[in-house]
């Protein structure tokens, strides 16, 4: 019983804290992050502004929650994956798999890039995120490859290219406006150019 308790306080957290990250999208797409108050939001959310602070130390963390993708279990697929693939092969068969599976998610995701141009004080707190995931994914590669972190470039450097890879694609994806059954072709191109050391390229004669 206790264990039943335990998950469903749990979802009833993941449900408000969604609840709150959604009103706050909601209303910065409609009036502007900068005239969007916590209070507003609590509103929305049908929540206390009392309750925001205890899920999100600002507004603009709140509006980015709303397009985060669960990076957590990708990760842990690639830490159980065969050690003998190469680390940036293995998250490409990953993420072109979650892009395959999810592209709903992936989208709001992507939103946050079109967000960012009339909004800039997203862009550090997306940017810091960025930083986290490359930090524990560098991690994750050190481990898997049996590489030292503190002397070896290899871990950072490919979590760095896998990160960029990931989030070039997005971008591309939801600028260029292209359908959802493209995403997953437009990440595997993405993490074969850095597999292939982003070998020079020509533009194609028009």
């Amino acid at each position: 019983m206790e264990d039943v308790r335990l998950g469903l306080r749990e979802l009833k957290k993941r449900q408000t804290r969604d609840s709150i990250a959604a009103a706050a999208l909601k209303l910065t797409e409609e009036k502007g992050l900068s005239d969007v108050t916590l209070e507003e939001i609590a509103r929305e959310a049908f929540v206390s502004p009392r309750t925001i602070s205890n899920y999100f130390s600002s507004k603009e963390e709140a509006v980015l929650a709303a397009g985060t993708i669960a990076t957590e279990q990708v990760l842990e697929d690639f830490s159980s994956s065969p050690s003998e693939v190469p680390p940036l092969e293995a998250l490409c068969v990953l993420m072109s798999s979650y892009a395959r599976e999810h592209p709903d998610r992936l989208r709001k995701s992507a939103r946050m890039v079109a967000l960012e141009e009339s909004n800039p004080s997203l862009r550090p707190i997306r940017l810091a995120q960025e930083v986290e995931l490359v930090i524990d994914l560098s991690g994750r590669i050190a481990t898997r490859t049996g590489t030292d972190l503190t002397v070896d470039v290899y871990p950072s450097m490919v979590a760095s290219a896998a990160v960029s890879a990931m989030v070039t694609s997005l971008t591309l994806w939801y600028l260029a406006g292209f359908p959802e059954d493209r995403l997953p072709k437009l990440v595997e191109d993405s993490f074969n150019l850095a597999s292939a050391g982003y070998p020079r390229r020509t533009a194609e004669p028009a």
